[in-house]
């Protein structure tokens, strides 16, 4: 009975003691994993772009310039090069991603066809255009399907700076610049290959509607010498994200 009496004792002692021994021992500290890190393409942008214009002229000369006159197009294959930046939104980190554009390009467009043929005496009339820069104002939206991908339409204004003239009409000064308006529409492909930069491609259409060939007073003197001026381009862009 004794011997019973005392085990039941060392056990109760035992089962008094179990908490503070378990107290004073080292807690195993837990691992701390780090947030994953969210790609958001809201922020500003600044960009490079450049690639190559499929320009194309389609002029327009009345009766005085014959009927070969209204046949002629100056098609133009050249590059340019520009900067741009945007300012894109992803509301709450959704697929929807949009925001407004601007960008300045320089051209190296430059194209000249005949108009009238060259006679026994007298040398071709030649119709020659140049565009110098072209400005765009505008917006995009498009789709972010997988975190680093942005698929996208955009469009707006665009402003050209153009300058024409007749070459070899006799000793009259035919040149003429001039400020265009028209507008542009497009779409692309852009990836974030870091979290700060960006590499894409687009392909836009510009359309500036119908534009003056050679100044005014010539341009009535022949019956009318005008051009509708539209551009295919091809380009590439590398994109830097400030915020």
């Amino acid at each position: 009975m004794g011997s019973k009496m005392k085990a039941l004792l060392v056990a109760i002692a035992l089962g008094l003691a179990s908490p503070a021994i378990a107290a004073d021992m080292p807690v195993k500290a837990s691992v701390y994993t780090p947030p994953v890190a969210v790609q958001s393409w809201t922020g500003f942008y600044l960009s490079l772009e450049g690639g190559w214009n499929l320009g194309k002229f389609s002029p327009f000369c009345g009766a005085t310039c014959g009927p070969e006159g209204t046949t002629v197009n100056l098609d133009d294959n050249s590059a340019f090069v520009g900067g741009s930046m945007r300012y894109l939104i992803q509301p709450g980190n959704g697929i929807l991603v949009f925001g407004p554009e601007a960008g300045v390009q320089w051209w190296g467009f430059k194209s000249q066809a005949e108009l009238v043929p060259a006679g026994v005496e007298t040398p071709a009339v030649l119709l020659q255009q140049k565009i110098d820069w072209v400005a765009y104002l505008g917006a995009r939206v498009g789709l972010s399907p997988f975190e680093r991908t942005l698929i996208y339409v955009n469009g707006g204004a665009a402003w050209a700076h153009t300058k024409g003239a007749l070459i070899n009409l006799a000793a009259i000064d035919t040149s003429f610049s001039q400020g265009l308006m028209g507008w542009y529409i497009g779409g692309g492909l852009e990836f974030k290959i870091t979290d700060t930069i960006v590499i894409g491609g687009e392909f836009r259409h510009y359309d500036f509607g119908t534009v003056q060939s050679a100044n005014p007073a010539l341009s009535l003197a022949l019956g009318g010498l005008s051009d509708k001026l539209t551009t295919n381009q091809a380009m590439g862009r590398v994109s830097f994200k400030l915020n």
